[in-house]
């Protein structure tokens, strides 16, 4: 492995995320509890916040195990292979469901009208990337097969 500054960072980052999402699965009633106590008089936000929660946790466990790989393989050297392209393509479709899923759980509380805008911005995102990679997968195959 290069001793990639940047890439090691980023997967840190993601490791420490994934322990963060681990640690809400345990206690997400219990601070969803709290949080709605501080701020909010009525609790009948508190089941569509939860439900909303662990409806996104295994997506979000989907975006994290799939970019820890992705960031595994560009660590190896292995940037522009079509292992990739299909990492970042099921992390555009894992986000267009959690779109779709705060959306409409933005009618029972919404500021996830927010994140449901925020996670359908990231989808585009990702999906020009894995453009770009495609592309470059694709001149890179080309290239490999010239003498």
């Amino acid at each position: 492995m290069k001793n990639n500054p940047s890439v090691i960072t980023s997967l840190i980052t993601a490791f420490f995320l994934s322990a963060v999402l681990l640690l809400l699965a345990f206690t997400a009633p219990m601070l969803t509890k709290m949080f709605i106590s501080y701020f909010y008089r009525p609790a009948a936000i508190f089941k569509p916040v939860v439900i909303t929660f662990y409806t996104i946790l295994p997506l979000a466990a989907g975006v994290l195990f799939s970019l820890i790989r992705l960031l595994l393989n560009i660590a190896n050297d292995n940037v522009f292979i079509s292992e990739n392209v299909t990492l970042l393509r099921v992390i555009s479709i894992l986000l267009a469901a959690a779109t779709i899923v705060f959306a409409i759980a933005g009618y029972f509380y919404m500021p996830f009208y927010l994140l449901a805008a925020f996670a359908a911005f990231m989808v585009i995102i990702v999906r020009v990337v894995k453009n770009c990679f495609a592309a470059a997968v694709v001149l890179k195959d080309e290239n490999d097969m010239t003498i």
